[in-house]
């Protein structure tokens, strides 16, 4: 007869024991790192978050790449009028022995939608200021994650 009348008090002292297990192990859990996503890091400065920090290493990526091909230039200035001198990305070498002033420049653009409308104004903004041709070279930014 004293077991039905003491189930009560022992689900009580069960539940009370199983949080008192857990709060010993809980230190241990807690000293452990959690599981960190690139794409939830806290930004440090304004702008730098996971896809500037792939777009700085993408920008690496092309100035080691384009430093060793010959007469090939990496962000050379353009002079425009009335304006600040504009850097795209990569200045090729020229291609027509004729006219030797004449270069061909690209802009490094991730493969987002943002990135492709940024891409299309930047090759305005150089074509316009050249009278030459601009392309855009689309990265896939998780490659630089």
């Amino acid at each position: 007869m004293a077991a039905p009348a003491l189930a009560p008090v022992a689900a009580v002292a069960g539940l009370e024991a199983a949080g008192a297990i857990a709060s010993r192990l809980a230190p241990a859990a807690i000293e452990r790192a959690p599981l960190q996503f690139v794409e939830r890091d806290p930004h440090l400065r304004v702008g730098d978050n996971w896809a500037a920090r792939a777009g700085r290493r993408a920008h690496k990526w092309l100035e080691n790449t384009i430093e060793s091909k010959p007469e090939w230039e990496y962000e050379p200035k353009v002079p425009r009028a009335g304006g600040r001198p504009l850097k795209p990305d990569v200045g090729t070498p020229p291609r027509n022995p004729l006219k030797t002033g004449k270069r061909y420049y690209l802009e490094l653009k991730p493969n987002t939608p943002t990135g492709r409308a940024a891409g299309a104004r930047a090759v305005k903004r150089y074509e316009g200021a050249t009278r030459g041709k601009a392309r855009v070279i689309y990265y896939d930014p998780k490659g630089f994650i």
